[in-house]
C-alpha cells in the first residue's frame, strides 16, 4: 500500500499538498489523522467528492510499503498508526517547508525541503515542470493554500516560486472568489479601528432584490490596505455585496466586493472612472460628501445588477407526494425508487408535515413499516413562496437547520427547493454561484461569543480549569467543548458545576494528558472511548467522551456507539437545550456552537426533541423531558408532546428496564418540585404505564399532594435515610391485588418488606385517621403504627389535612426524643423476677407510652412499674 500523508489535525498547505502528490502519483492513497482545520473542514463539506481520502483508522500499519510525508518533517505530528507505520514502509519520501525547524526527526530515503513559502508551491512546481494538468477546483484548493501560508504574498518567507505556482494555478481556473472566502487577511491597528467604526455604522440597501451593504468612515490623512479592510469585513459578516466608502482626507475612496453573479461591480466603478473586475472594484471619486458618493455607488450598481434570483426561478414541480395515511413501508420504497431524501406529506390538498429518508430508515429498523407516514413526520414546516429571494431561502435553510423547503402559492403547494437547487445556483467547478460563501453546508451553525457571560456566572477556579482543559486539547491538537447541563444552566444563570467534555479526536488520551495539567485520578473506559477524571485539589469530576454517535437496533434498547463529530454527538442528545457546545481550545475559548436553533428554544422556554423518532428509541427521554419542563417551568412544544403521547400510547414505556425507569423517576423525585411532575405524567398517562393498574384519580392526586407536603421534612428526620420513591409506591400500589403488586415489586427491585408492610398500612389506615380527633393521645398512635417505617409514616400523612399532619409530626419528634431511663430488659429479670420473652417488651411499651402521653418522667418509671404495672403481670 503507498499513501501519503500530512502532519495531524492539517490545515490547508498540508492538505493541499497530499492532494498534489495524489496528482502526481495517482497510485498513492491520501490518509489524514486528527481533524482538518476549521476553514478546510469547511471547504471538504462542499467539495469531498473531488478530494477523496482514508482515515488513519481504515488502515493496517503493515500494509504500508511506500509512504510520502508532506508538511512536517517530524515524527511526532504524525497519528499514532501512522508513526506505527514508518517501522514497515520501505521507502520514506518528505516534502516540506520547514528547513529551520530544530525538532525535525524524521528519517526518509528522499527529502524535498526547502526554505519557500508554502509546500504546496514545491510540489506546483513539480507539476509544472511534468506538465500535470489540474482541474479548477485542485487549482483553488492549491491556491488557498499558497495564499494562506504566505500570508497573501505579505509573509517574508515569501518566493519568487511561490507567486509563479500561484500564476500558473490562477491560469488553470483557480476561483479567486473562493480564495478569498476561505483565507484569512491581518490588520494594522489603524485599519482594525477603521474596520469597527463601519461594523457600527454599516446600512443595507435594496439593489435589483440583492441587499447591499455600505459602510462609511472618515479620515483625516491617508491610510492604506482599504483592500484588505474590505476583504475582512467581508470575511465577518458573510454579506454578500459589500462596499465601503472612505474619506481621507479632501479624497473620497470606493471599495467593492461580491460574490453575486448577478452583479457587476467592475463595470459599475468603470463608469465612475474606476475599474476592476465583476466581484470586485475600487474607485475614487470627485463628490463633495460621503452621502453624495453613496447615491451614485448605487446609481450605477442598479444599472449593472440583473434581477434576484428567486424561489420560482428554483424550484422543482410538480412535486412529488404522499399522503398521510400512506404506510411507512410504502413511503420507504418510493424514497428507494425515487432516490428521494424527503417528502412532504398531505392530507387533501393541505401540505401538514415533512418526512425525511433517516426518519423513514430508524422506523422501518424499528419494526414500525405498516405505521401510517403521518406518526413519524415532522409537522414544523418552513415554507416559501414564488418570489422569495434565494438569499432568504439560503437563510432559511441555514437557522433551521434543513434541506428541503416547500414553495407555496395561495395555499397551494407548487413547488419544492432542495439543498440540490440551492447548489446548483452556486459557482462550484464552472456551475453558476450565488452567495458570498455556501451556506448550506453538512456544518449549519450558530456561533456566540460567551465569554463574559462565563467570566460573570462562573467561579475564577472554574473558568480557569475550563481554560486549562482547553489548553489540553491545544497541546494534543484535538477540538474540545464542554457540552450539555453545564452549558444549558449556565446560560439560564443556574448553578451547575457537573462538566462534561466532548472531543473531536481521542477522548482517551485526552483524558491521560490531563494529568499533565492536574493532579487527577482517571478511570479508562476504552471501548466507548470515555473517561472519569478525579481533579483531586479542585474536589470535582469531569467526564471525558469521544464525540460519538448513537444508534438504536431496537426500540427502547441502550444504544451502540459510533466515533463521529461534535455536530453528530449532539444531535443524539435528548432535548434542544441539551444540544449546545462551548468550545475551549484557546484560539475559539468561549465560542457557543448551536446546530439546531437550541438557544432560541432555551430562550423561549421550548422542550424539544432533535427528531422524530427520539421517544421510541428512548423512552426514559418521557420522563427526563417532564422533569425539565418542570423544573425550569418550561413547556413541552407541541410537536414534540405529540410524539411523547405516541409513544405512551403505543407501549413503548413497558420495553425499557423497570431499572432504568426507576432511576430516571427518582430524579424526578428529587427535584424540587416533584409533585408538578408527577401531576403532568399523569396527564400524558404516564403513570399507569409505568406501574400497570395504578389509575391517577382526583382522590390518588390529593393524596400525593399531601405526601410531598412532609416528604423534604421526613428526609431530615430519618437523617437521609428516607426513600421517596417507596413512599409514594405506597399512594400507587395502594389497592392492587398482591399478584400485581408483586409483579411491580419484581420489575423495579423494590424489597419484600415493602409489600408486607403496605398490605398492614392498608388495614390500620382507617384506625389512624380516625385517632385524630378530640381525646387523641399519642400512645394510641404509637399502639397501632408501632414498628412502621419513614416511608410508611409518609405515607400515613397523606391521609392527613395540613392542621393533622403538624399534629403527626409533633408525635414523630416526640417519639425520637423519649427513651426509657431506668427501665430495661435486663432490670425486669434480675430485679424483679421476671422470665425472659413477649412480656419483657409489653411492660416497656407500657411505660414508654406512658412517657409519651407525658404522664411518667424519667425519674419516674419504676415507681409507674410498681404501682401500675406489676400486679398486672405474672413473674
Amino acid at each position: 500500500m503507498k499513501i501519503v500523508t500530512p502532519h495531524r489535525n492539517p490545515d490547508f498547505d498540508a492538505f493541499a499538498s497530499a492532494v498534489a502528490v495524489k496528482r502526481l502519483h495517482p497510485e498513492f492513497e491520501i490518509v489524514l489523522s486528527g481533524n482538518p482545520q476549521k476553514n478546510l473542514r469547511e471547504f471538504l463539506s462542499i467539495h469531498s467528492d473531488y478530494f477523496p481520502f482514508k482515515k488513519e483508522s481504515e488502515i493496517d500499519p503493515k500494509d504500508v510499503d511506500e509512504m510520502i510525508i508532506v508538511d512536517t518533517s517530524n515524527e511526532e505530528r504524525l497519528g499514532k498508526k501512522l508513526k506505527e507505520a514508518l517501522k514497515y514502509a520501505e521507502r520514506i519520501v518528505i516534502y516540506d517547508h520547514h528547513p529551520s525547524i530544530k525538532d525535525r526527526n524524521l528519517k526518509a530515503d528522499e527529502e524535498f525541503i526547502e526554505d519557500i513559502g508554502s509546500t504546496t508551491t514545491i510540489l506546483v512546481r513539480e507539476m509544472m515542470e511534468k506538465n500535470v494538468e489540474v482541474d479548477p477546483i485542485t487549482a483553488t484548493l492549491l491556491s488557498i493554500a499558497i495564499y494562506e501560508d504566505t500570508g497573501n504574498f505579505l509573509y517574508s518567507s515569501t518566493t519568487p516560486d511561490d507567486l509563479r505556482a500561484q500564476a500558473w494555478l490562477l491560469e488553470r481556473g483557480a476561483n479567486l472568489n473562493l480564495i478569498y472566502d476561505f483565507v484569512s487577511l491581518d490588520l494594522t491597528h489603524e485599519q482594525r479601528e477603521i474596520l469597527n467604526e463601519m461594523m457600527e455604522n454599516m446600512k443595507v440597501y435594496d439593489c435589483m432584490g440583492y441587499e447591499v451593504y455600505i459602510a462609511c468612515a472618515e479620515r483625516d490623512k491617508y491610510i492604506g490596505g482599504l483592500n484588505v479592510i474590505a476583504s475582512k469585513l467581508k470575511e465577518i459578516t458573510g454579506y454578500e455585496t459589500l462596499i465601503l466608502i472612505v474619506r481621507l482626507g479632501k479624497k473620497i475612496f470606493v471599495i467593492g466586493r461580491t460574490s453575486l453573479d448577478e452583479m457587476d461591480i467592475g463595470s459599475a466603478f468603470s463608469e465612475l472612472g474606476g475599474g476592476g473586475h465583476r466581484k470586485a472594484g475600487s474607485v475614487r471619486l470627485d463628490v463633495k460628501n460621503v452621502e453624495e458618493a453613496v447615491d451614485l455607488v448605487l446609481e450605477k450598481l442598479r444599472k449593472h445588477t440583473t434581477p434576484v434570483l428567486r424561489a420560482k426561478d428554483l424550484m422543482s414541480f410538480p412535486v412529488k407526494v404522499t399522503a398521510s395515511d400512506v404506510p411507512i413501508y410504502k413511503v420507504n420504497r418510493i424514497m428507494e425508487l425515487t432516490g428521494y431524501t424527503g417528502l412532504p406529506v398531505v392530507e387533501g390538498n393541505k401540505l401538514i408535515g415533512m418526512v425525511t429518508k433517516r426518519d423513514v430508515d430508524k422506523a422501518m429498523n424499528h419494526g414500525l413499516g405498516k405505521r401510517p407516514i403521518k406518526s413519524i413526520m415532522s409537522t414544523k414546516i418552513t415554507t416559501v413562496g414564488p418570489e422569495t429571494p434565494v438569499s432568504e431561502i439560503r437563510r432559511l435553510m441555514l437557522e433551521n437547520d434543513i434541506g428541503k423547503i416547500p414553495v407555496i402559492e395561495n395555499g397551494v403547494l407548487v413547488g419544492i427547493i432542495t439543498k440540490s437547487d440551492i447548489l446548483r445556483s452556486m459557482h462550484i467547478g464552472g456551475v453558476r454561484r450565488v452567495g458570498a460563501r455556501p451556506l448550506v453546508r453538512e456544518e449549519m451553525m450558530k456561533s456566540y461569543d460567551v465569554r463574559e457571560i462565563m467570566k460573570k456566572r462562573l467561579p475564577k477556579r472554574i473558568l480557569n480549569i475550563l481554560r486549562l482543559l482547553g489548553n489540553v486539547g491545544d497541546e494534543l491538537e484535538m477540538p474540545v467543548y464542554v457540552v450539555g447541563g453545564f452549558v444549558r444552566d449556565l446560560l439560564l444563570g443556574v448553578e451547575n458545576y457537573d462538566i462534561d467534555v466532548v472531543v473531536e479526536g481521542n477522548g482517551v488520551e485526552y483524558a491521560e494528558k490531563m494529568k499533565d495539567y492536574f493532579d487527577a485520578v482517571v478511570v479508562i473506559h476504552e471501548r466507548f472511548g470515555t473517561a472519569i477524571v478525579h481533579l483531586k485539589d479542585h474536589d470535582l469530576r469531569i467526564d471525558v467522551a469521544t464525540a460519538r454517535t448513537e444508534y438504536y437496533e431496537a426500540p427502547a434498547e441502550l444504544p451502540k456507539v459510533e466515533m463521529s463529530n461534535i455536530k453528530r454527538d449532539l444531535y443524539r442528545r435528548d432535548f434542544s437545550i441539551n444540544a449546545m457546545a462551548i468550545k475551549l481550545n484557546n484560539r475559539d475559548f468561549g465560542t457557543l456552537i448551536d446546530f439546531f436553533g437550541c438557544r432560541k428554544d432555551l430562550e423561549n422556554g421550548i422542550i424539544r426533541v432533535l427528531y422524530n423518532l427520539s421517544f421510541i428509541e428512548d423512552p426514559t427521554r418521557i420522563l427526563r423531558a417532564v422533569r425539565f419542563e418542570q423544573r425550569y417551568g418550561f413547556r413541552i412544544e407541541e410537536r414534540t408532546e405529540e410524539l411523547l403521547r405516541q409513544a405512551v400510547e403505543e407501549g413503548y414505556i413497558e420495553k425499557v428496564t423497570g431499572l432504568r425507569l426507576r432511576e430516571e423517576f427518582e430524579k424526578i423525585l428529587d427535584e424540587k418540585e416533584p409533585f408538578k411532575a408527577v401531576k403532568r405524567l399523569a396527564e400524558f398517562n404516564v403513570i399507569v404505564h409505568l406501574f400497570p393498574k395504578t389509575y391517577y384519580t382526583q382522590t390518588m392526586e390529593e393524596k400525593v399532594e399531601r405526601l410531598f407536603k412532609i416528604t423534604d421534612w421526613m428526609m431530615d428526620y430519618s437523617c437521609g435515610k428516607f426513600r421517596k420513591f417507596y413512599a409514594l409506591m405506597y399512594i400507587f400500589l395502594e389497592y392492587h391485588e398482591k399478584e400485581d403488586m408483586l409483579k411491580i415489586k419484581q420489575r423495579y427491585g423494590l424489597p419484600s418488606k415493602l409489600i408486607e408492610e403496605l398490605l398492614k398500612l392498608r388495614k390500620i389506615a382507617p384506625m389512624f385517621v380516625d385517632l385524630f380527633g378530640e381525646g387523641m393521645k399519642y400512645s394510641d398512635i404509637y399502639k397501632i403504627t408501632k414498628g412502621v417505617s419513614y416511608e410508611g409514616f409518609a405515607y400515613l400523612s397523606s391521609y392527613l389535612d395540613d392542621e393533622k399532619r403538624e399534629i403527626f409530626k409533633d408525635y414523630l419528634v416526640k417519639l425520637k426524643q423519649v427513651r426509657l431511663k431506668r427501665i430495661n430488659g435486663d432490670i425486669l429479670i434480675k430485679k424483679y423476677g421476671f422470665k425472659p420473652g413477649p412480656i419483657l417488651r409489653d411492660i416497656m411499651d407500657e411505660i414508654f407510652s406512658a412517657k409519651l402521653d407525658g404522664i411518667v418522667k424519667d425519674e419516674d418509671e419504676e415507681k409507674y412499674l410498681k404501682e401500675k404495672i406489676l400486679s398486672r403481670f405474672q413473674r
